[in-house]
C-alpha cells in the first residue's frame, strides 16, 4: 500500500490598505496568484466592488489568519497617514507604500514628530517600509505598478522559502 501525503498550507495574506486604482488592480492580481486578499478602505472611497476575499470598512483589517502577511498601503492621498499607521501596527513579512519617496519621507517625519517616544519595534517597522513599493520595471499604469509590487512580494516570499529550505538541508547534512 502506498500512502501519499499532500500538505494543505494556508494561503499567504495580501493586505491592501486603500482603494486607489493600484490597490484594486493589486487585489485582482493577488487573487489570481493564490493570495488571500484583504482590502481595507473607507467604503466611501470604493468606486467599484474590489476582487478581494474580504473587504473591511476603514483601515483596520481583521486579525491575520495566515502565517505570512504582505501589506501594501495604496491610498493615493486619501488617508495616507491613517493607513500607514495601521500598517505599522501589523506584524508583516513585507510592507510597501505606493507613492513617491518624497511623500513617504514627509509622512514618516510627521509620524515621528507626533510620537517622539516611539518604541523600537514601531520605529523598526517604519524604517523597513519599502517606498515606493514594487520592483523598478518602469511601471506607469496602475496594472503595471500592481504587477511590480506583486513581483517584489513573490521575490521576497520565495527567497525566504529557499533560505529556509537551505537551512533545513544544511541541518540534515550535519546530523548525518
Amino acid at each position: 500500500m502506498d500512502i501519499f501525503i499532500e500538505p494543505v498550507l494556508p494561503k499567504p495574506a495580501l493586505v491592501i490598505l486603500g482603494a486607489s486604482p493600484v490597490a484594486l488592480a493589486l487585489a485582482a492580481l493577488g487573487r489570481q496568484f493564490g493570495y488571500h486578499v484583504d482590502l481595507a478602505a473607507p467604503h466611501a472611497d470604493l468606486t467599484m466592488i474590489p476582487d478581494a476575499d474580504r473587504v473591511t470598512d476603514g483601515f483596520a483589517p481583521p486579525p491575520p489568519e495566515q502565517s505570512r502577511r504582505y501589506v501594501v498601503v495604496s491610498t493615493q492621498g486619501r488617508g495616507d497617514r491613517a493607513a500607514l499607521e495601521a500598517a505599522l501596527g501589523m506584524e508583516t513579512d513585507y510592507c510597501g507604500f505606493v507613492g513617491s519617496r518624497r511623500k513617504f519621507a514627509t509622512l514618516t517625519e510627521a509620524i515621528r514628530q507626533a510620537q517622539p517616544g516611539m518604541n523600537e519595534e514601531r520605529a523598526r517597522r517604519l524604517d523597513s517600509v519599502k517606498a515606493p513599493a514594487g520592483l523598478d520595471i518602469g511601471a506607469i499604469a496602475p496594472d503595471e505598478i500592481a504587477l511590480s509590487i506583486l513581483a517584489e512580494i513573490v521575490a521576497i516570499r520565495r527567497g525566504r522559502q529557499r533560505a529556509e529550505l537551505d537551512t533545513h538541508t544544511q541541518d540534515a547534512n550535519r546530523e548525518e
